[in-house]
């Protein structure tokens, strides 16, 4: 018998995988791999959050009024020079006492427009929203401090009303005149013949003008006062309040009731 040809005994070749399939088998796995990071970015990013609003037990919003190229009123001194000032010490003398997570509307030195500002808090929820500014008037003579609270149409006022009571003691007894009635007021937006207009009135007029105020204001759930703490354009007040040793003396003030608003005590060691 004659042997046969050895190309008849060669093995059969490994069946290919058409490209098509092979490809459609990468897109399923990278597919996949996304999802994956999807969710782990989600973890972690849901995780960062918890830590970083519940690993102390309390959140301050801090707002240095103005900002960057917009120095606020002009007097004496620049109102963002105060309003600067004053926040870095308020919030040296939050974090000292360790109970407080600060969040910051902007850095010193940058601008943040005011829809800017307001996102920040709202995305964290602060306990507490304090925004800083100071006074200018033509009359040399406007001094004292004031304060102005989220307004009666909002689900935050009452908190916010008990926050503003605590500020105006606390300013009064670091040395500081209140203006008006107590020192709380309410500012609205009020629209008249096409046009747009701030109307500032004493906290016992309730009239319901408009539901605009303040933005830095809105969209919070917890206490929000924008506090005016004094005249740029008056040399005894700035001399008082809006020199280095004035914005320490209204940072503490501050940092008091913050504290007197929450029900805490002062840290032993203080």
């Amino acid at each position: 018998m004659k042997g046969r040809n050895w190309r008849e005994y060669e093995l059969p070749k490994k069946r290919r995988v058409p490209p098509q399939k092979r490809r459609g088998k990468r897109k399923g796995g990278l597919g996949k791999r996304l999802l994956l990071w999807v969710i782990l970015f989600v973890l972690g990013y849901g995780g960062f959050f918890l830590y970083y609003r519940y690993s102390k037990p309390y959140v301050i919003g801090l707002d240095a009024g103005h900002g960057g190229a917009d120095v606020g009123a002009v007097g004496v001194i620049e109102e963002v020079a105060l309003t600067e000032q004053t926040v870095e010490n308020l919030k040296t003398l939050l974090e000292e006492d360790g109970r407080f997570r600060v969040v910051l509307s902007r850095k010193a030195g940058e601008g943040a427009t005011i829809d800017e500002r307001n996102h920040r808090f709202t995305r964290i929820q602060p306990d507490v929203m304090l925004s800083v500014h100071a006074n200018s008037a033509e009359a040399a003579s406007a001094s004292g401090f004031e304060c102005y609270p989220a307004i009666p149409s909002m689900e935050n006022h009452e908190n916010s009303m008990a926050f503003a009571q605590c500020l105006t003691e606390e300013m009064q007894a670091a040395g500081q005149t209140l203006r008006g009635e107590n020192g709380i007021r309410f500012g609205y937006y009020v629209t008249e013949n096409g046009k747009t207009q701030k109307k500032l009135v004493d906290s016992s007029d309730t009239t319901p003008y408009s539901d605009d105020t303040f933005g830095v204001l809105k969209h919070l759930d917890g206490a929000a006062v924008l506090v005016e703490q004094c005249f740029v354009t008056n040399a005894a007040d700035v001399e008082a309040f809006g020199t280095e040793e004035g914005c320490q003396k209204a940072a503490e003030a501050y940092y008091r009731a913050i504290l007197r608003y929450l029900g805490l005590d002062a840290p032993e060691n203080t």
